[in-house]
Parts: C-alpha cells; sequence; structure tokens
C-alpha cells in the first residue's frame, strides 16, 4: 500500500520509507562492493562535458531510434543509474521514462535533481525487486559490476514483456582489463561474442550488438602498457582515474571531434572489428501490443 510516508506490503507488513523522492527499498549490502560512491560527486560534474559521456550518450540514443521503432510508446526503467545524466539526456530527447533504481543513495539523490520519475534505493549484490511488464530496460555499464551476470540476464528477461527490449552498454576486450578496472569494481570486460552468448543463452534475441570508442583502443593499450609498467598500487591506478576522469581543454575536443566521426559511421551501419566499449539491443521472443517494430 502507497502512502505518503511510503509502502508497506499487505502480506507481509514490512514497511518501506520514501525519502525526499527516493523509495527506500534496501535492506543490506549482498557480496563485494560493486562501485565507490565518493565518485559520484566527481561523474555529476564531468559528464556534461566529457568526451566519452557525451560520445556514450549519444551513441546511446541512436541505436534506440535504430532498433525500436516504437521508442515513443515505450518507458525506460533504468538499473544502475548512476549520476543520472544519461537518463536525462534521454528524456530530453523524448525517450519516456518509468523510472530508475541504484544501490547508493548519493546516486538517486544526484537523478532526483535530473528526473521527474520514480526512483528506487535497492540493495547491492541482489537482483532489483522489479515486477513483470516492463517494456524497456537499460543497464548502462553495470553489468560488469555484478558478480553474476548470467543470472542477471535471465532475471532481466523475465521482468520483460514479450516484445519488450534491454539496452545494456559494457566495457570491451577482456585483454584491456588491469588495476584500473579493479579500481572501478569490475569483474570483468567483455569479448562480442561471449555477450552474444550470454544474452541468447538467457533468451534474449539480438537487435543490434557492436562495438564503439574505437580511437580509444590504442590509447587505453599504451596506458594500460606504462600502467603495468608502473608500481601496482591502488594510489596509482586512483591517480590515473583521475587523470580519466579530467575535462583537458584542447583534448576534449578534439575526442569529441574523433567520436562524432564513429558516430556517424555507426548510423550507416558500419562494423567496427574493435572499441573499448560494447552496446547491445536484446529483446525477449514475443509481440508487444501496438508495437511497430
Amino acid at each position: 500500500m502507497l502512502g505518503e510516508s511510503g509502502v508497506s506490503c499487505p502480506r507481509c507488513g514490512e514497511a518501506y520509507a520514501l525519502e525526499r523522492g527516493v523509495l527506500r527499498l534496501a535492506r543490506g549490502r549482498q557480496g563485494a562492493p560493486g562501485f565507490d560512491p565518493h565518485y559520484f560527486g566527481t561523474l555529476d560534474e564531468v559528464e556534461p562535458r566529457h568526451f566519452w559521456f557525451a560520445a556514450r550518450r549519444h551513441v546511446i540514443l541512436d541505436a534506440l531510434r535504430r532498433a525500436i521503432p516504437d521508442l515513443d510508446r515505450r518507458a525506460l526503467f533504468d538499473i544502475g543509474c548512476g549520476s543520472g545524466g544519461l537518463i536525462a539526456f534521454l528524456v530530453e530527447n523524448g525517450v519516456p521514462l518509468a523510472g530508475a533504481c541504484d544501490a547508493y543513495l548519493e546516486s538517486l539523490e544526484l537523478v532526483r535533481k535530473k528526473v521527474d520519475a520514480p526512483l528506487l534505493l535497492v540493495d547491492e549484490g541482489r537482483l532489483p525487486p522489479l515486477g513483470p511488464g516492463h517494456t524497456l530496460l537499460g543497464l548502462f555499464d553495470v553489468l560488469e559490476h555484478i558478480d553474476d551476470d548470467v543470472e542477471t540476464l535471465r532475471f532481466l528477461g523475465s521482468v520483460l514483456h514479450p516484445g519488450g527490449a534491454l539496452v545494456m552498454t559494457v566495457p570491451a576486450h577482456p585483454f584491456l582489463f588491469d588495476e584500473m578496472d579493479r579500481l572501478a569494481h569490475h569483474r570483468r570486460r567483455y569479448r562480442l561474442a561471449e555477450l552474444r552468448e550470454k544474452l541468447e543463452g538467457a533468451g534474449f534475441e539480438i537487435r543490434a550488438l557492436f562495438h564503439f570508442m574505437a580511437p580509444l583502443v590504442p590509447l587505453l593499450m599504451l596506458g594500460r602498457t606504462l600502467g603495468r609498467a608502473l608500481p601496482r598500487t591502488r594510489a596509482k591506478a586512483a591517480e590515473r582515474r583521475a587523470v580519466e576522469l579530467s575535462v583537458i581543454p584542447g583534448f576534449n575536443g578534439a575526442m569529441r571531434a574523433i567520436l562524432t566521426v564513429e558516430r556517424r559511421a555507426l548510423a550507416r551501419g558500419w562494423a567496427l572489428p574493435f572499441g573499448t566499449s560494447l552496446l547491445a539491443v536484446a529483446a525477449r521472443p514475443g509481440f508487444l501490443p501496438g508495437s511497430r517494430g
């Protein structure tokens, strides 16, 4: 039952507080941390301007529009919404928003300032408490933080309506995995064939699956190589992380221009052989009433 102060379960009587626009469903973390919440402030500051975030949000929107003809009739529920810049951008560009969840209150407090939609604080390390019938789910750079990615994909397929879709991004190329990924609490990076296999094994039909951020591969290879030559301390990795999240004048503008060219190539259907990220749009088999595709 929903009230001004929260919700309660009519069966067990358990109460969940609604505070500052966030419904608190969390009861405790399970397993190792999936993120370091002190980065949310930095992400909120750099996300509007940093070339990586700018390119990513445009590639995601383009992929949604190509793969889902009835995008305007579906409402996105975003799982692991971070600082909220991406979903705010999608909403500004006509994507309806059903809501979002995250395991960190720091995230949701930032998101609340950007979108007007239900926000849920959920348990880290547990499957989010989603009911069936969703038409569009977002999982943007989240799956790599989860211990059991296969179970998670199966669960998400089960809560989608037949014909409903999952759009997701993950970091690519396991050979790039190093201390920087450990600092970010990544469990893995993905090969394209591996992600396809896991999605299809979870019962999804692939509508789109491709690499992007190809120009960053040589830069990351160089950075990873130099990083491995240095003492592997968390402090050194944190310094490198701070540089990666900096908006560097000149370089930032150049990278935005280069990645705009890549985005246009992707829009023409080019299949890039590599890229530091993968994007997938996958659907639960079936028919969504009112769907145009």
